[in-house]
């Protein structure tokens, strides 16, 4: 019975090795302000208050609603959270709101 090295094991290593780190790598990271809001029901009502009257537009391009959800949304969450909102975090509730509604 031969000896089976090191070296020779490697090339079906890399491939597990490999799909460990992409998997560890890959998983979506929520910052914990923006989690704490996920969770803050009074902002995701207001995220949805903002998609629902952007549907609502007729004759309006999708960039023109966007920008109004985005403004009407930042300065609703500015009233109830204050000014350390940055615009990403306004930016990924649009779009968790937005993703949610298609899915049910």
């Amino acid at each position: 019975m031969s000896k089976i090295g090191f070296w020779q094991l490697i090339p079906y290593l890399l491939p597990i090795i490999s799909y460990v780190i992409g998997k560890s790598r890959n998983r979506l990271r929520v910052p914990k302000p923006v989690r704490r809001l996920l969770e803050n029901q009074e902002a995701i009502d207001i995220i949805v208050q903002g998609v629902e009257v952007a549907g609502a537009m007729k004759g309006k391009s999708d960039t023109e609603k966007r920008e109004y959800v985005r403004a009407w949304a930042k300065s609703e969450l500015y009233k109830l959270l204050g000014e350390w909102l940055p615009d990403s975090a306004v930016n990924f509730l649009i779009e968790h709101v937005i993703v949610r509604r298609k899915e049910s």
